[in-house]
């Protein structure tokens, strides 16, 4: 085979690399990011029996944030809000804001690079430990559903926070706990799977120098 031919190959193989990886980040990103809402809307529909979501995007809160110079109070800001339950008396509110979706995308991108070096060592070695990888992945999972912003509002505007463990059959005070300590958990799973990550490109590195 000539040089000419084997740097074609080797030119096709890293662009299908670059494509899998590419699709693997961008699914479990996609999924990392629509999964509250769809768990949300599935327990809205068990316990009211029906959901007929609207939505809308507060740009103008945002905006007045980012001019006040406020950077917490934006992250707090949120991107999108939902109500699960147009029309009914209580309002199911689903709210992505926009510290909750970077610290989502991070998680899916933590995630997935994981499971992209996983891949990538079982090419040249045995892999131990993916099972521990696939369990931590569906806590991060977890911890993200109970930190995402939803909340059950009355018609005066009260409101329970912690919706989606509510629904779930969680006592409201500890719902509301629960979902406080959801995005510090939520980092720690980043910065979990990012050693982790780290380390298993140690591996590989040392691997394919063997």
């Amino acid at each position: 085979m000539s040089v000419s031919a084997g740097v074609g190959i080797a030119g096709r193989w890293d662009a299908a690399r670059v494509v899998r990886d590419g699709g693997i980040i961008a699914g479990v990103v996609a999924l990392v990011l629509l999964l509250p809402p769809l768990v949300y809307g599935l327990l809205v529909w068990r316990q009211f029996d029906f959901v007929d979501p609207s939505g809308y995007i507060p740009h103008e809160e945002a905006r007045q944030v980012l001019a006040g110079g406020d950077l917490l109070g934006f992250l707090g800001t949120p991107l999108l809000s939902m109500n699960m339950t147009s029309g009914a008396l209580l309002a199911n509110m689903y709210s992505l804001t926009f510290g909750q979706s970077i610290l989502t995308i991070a998680l899916g991108v933590a995630i997935a690079l994981n499971l992209v070096a996983h891949l990538d060592l079982r090419r040249v070695c045995r892999v131990t430990g993916l099972h521990g990888t696939t369990a931590a992945a569906g806590s991060g999972l977890l911890a993200t559903v109970a930190a995402s912003s939803t909340s059950i509002m009355g018609c005066c505007g009260s409101g329970v926070a912690g919706g989606v463990l509510t629904l779930a059959g969680i006592g409201a005070g500890t719902a509301s706990d629960i979902a406080g300590w959801s995005t510090p958990v939520q980092m720690l799973f980043i910065a979990g799977f990012g050693l982790n990550w780290h380390r298993l490109r140690g591996k590989l590195a040392s691997a394919g120098a063997g």
